[in-house]
């Protein structure tokens, strides 16, 4: 770490191997990561960076061979640190977990036709409609192989659940958990679950031990900042001076007569006084002609459209409202076997006195989603139909292009509806 506050560059290779072993094990829930070749770590780094929001663009400029960029990589470890809260990930990560568990998440972060807007918007560049198709093909077949994968899991863990009921001792479930379960097939891996644990409660102590000193770190780290920012201003320094420099001809350089060289050199500096001053003048006419046009344009607008704007900020307010108000659920839950309350001689698993005010049922989560699909077919809908009209629009320009709308597909929910024209 302090190689890499002193910006040295044999431990940059260190630094992606580390972010790209934590990075990985946090996104995609590894207990154990392999080792690609430096140009695919450095890249895979790159992206979840971005995808996590981080915004320092040296990092992005960095080259793929790994072989640069330590302390920028020392402030991209730090403000994961902060930022995802990194430490705590990796040891959810890691944790034994002894009951059945399933992660659920509810929670919608935005209107899904606005970010298809504001991706449409941000997107510049033509993409082949090939492609796409392809793509889109690709996620159906991994999706429908991950829903049939899970599917099995959930037969198999009703299987052990309902077979084992009675058996456990857990004042919240009276059915055991698959390790459980393994525990009395074998019982040689309660010495590997002793071990784990083991492991466990050291990394525990480990993070105990860091938030005792973890005030020293950030206070270090602000050294490293301050390092960053001085060799920033520096560099600025240092192009604002080369821009500037005169570079004096051959012929010259090699005469006796200096005075020709100050003039060069006091008309330069003119010019670029005289450059800043016009720089300023612009900016400010700029500035006055906005605000002129701002006052225009709101003298023009009739009563009819700023009620029209009025109501769509009124609506927009309202979505964002509900949307704060009604959070879904997410995190990691336990899943545990409930039998029908109607049939007789069976108990609840989990009654309804002990039952956890996080707690939540198969059949009111099942209704939520389903009012969630609902909304995103309908929001899918209004997407396909402003797409139709936005087709009609060009085609109606082009001479001699006949649009013929593609087959529906009997069977797929998802082509539900009318499809819009190719």
């Amino acid at each position: 770490f302090r190689q890499a506050k002193l910006g040295r560059e044999h431990v940059a290779a260190e630094f992606w191997k580390m972010l790209y072993c934590l990075l990985r094990q946090v996104c995609e829930d590894m207990s154990r990561v392999d080792t690609p070749p430096m140009v695919d770590q450095v890249e895979y780094v790159k992206a979840a960076l971005a995808h996590y929001g981080y915004g320092l663009r040296d990092l992005y400029c960095l080259p793929a061979d790994g072989s640069a960029g330590s302390r920028e990589l020392l402030l991209a470890f730090s403000w994961l640190l902060q930022k995802i809260n990194l430490l705590k990930q990796l040891m959810n990560v890691h944790r034994l977990r002894l009951g059945d568990e399933t992660s659920l998440c509810t929670c919608r972060r935005a209107d899904a036709l606005d970010l298809a807007e504001e991706a449409v918007t941000r997107s510049r560049a033509w993409v082949d409609i090939r492609r796409l198709q392809c793509l889109h093909g690709k996620l159906c077949f991994r999706w429908r192989a991950l829903h049939s994968a899970e599917h099995e899991r959930c037969a198999a863990l009703y299987k052990i659940h309902s077979y084992t009921r009675g058996c456990s001792t857990d004042l919240n479930t009276d059915h055991l958990s698959v390790m459980e379960t393994r525990l009395i097939q074998d019982p040689k891996h309660g010495t590997e679950m002793l071990q784990l644990l083991e492991l466990e409660s050291s990394w525990l102590e480990a993070y105990l031990e860091w938030k005792q000193c973890e005030g020293i770190y950030w206070q270090w780290m602000e050294s490293v900042l301050n390092a960053k920012l001085e060799e920033g201003q520096a560099s600025d320094t240092q192009d604002h001076a080369n821009a500037n420099k005169v570079t004096v001809p051959g012929q010259l350089s090699t005469h006796t007569d200096n005075y020709l060289i100050g003039e060069i050199d006091r008309l330069s500096e003119s010019l670029g006084n005289l450059q800043k001053e016009l720089q300023q003048i612009v900016s400010d006419r700029t500035a006055l002609w906005h605000e002129k046009m701002k006052v225009t344009e709101r003298s023009r607008l009739g009563s009819e459209e700023l009620e029209l704007i009025k109501r769509d900020v009124e609506q927009k307010l309202t979505r964002v409202r509900a949307t704060s108000e009604r959070r879904g659920k997410h995190g990691n839950f336990r899943l545990v076997l409930q039998a029908s309350p109607t049939v007789a001689g069976v108990r609840r698993s989990v009654p309804d006195a002990r039952r956890g005010e996080g707690a939540l049922t198969a059949s009111d989560t099942i209704a939520q989603l389903k009012v969630t699909q609902t909304e995103l077919r309908d929001q899918l809908q209004k997407a396909r139909w402003l797409c139709k009209e936005t087709l009609e629009e060009y085609a109606e320009r082009l001479q001699g292009v006949i649009c013929i709308p593609p087959m529906k597909r009997a069977g797929n929910p998802a082509d539900t509806g009318q499809s819009a024209p190719l």
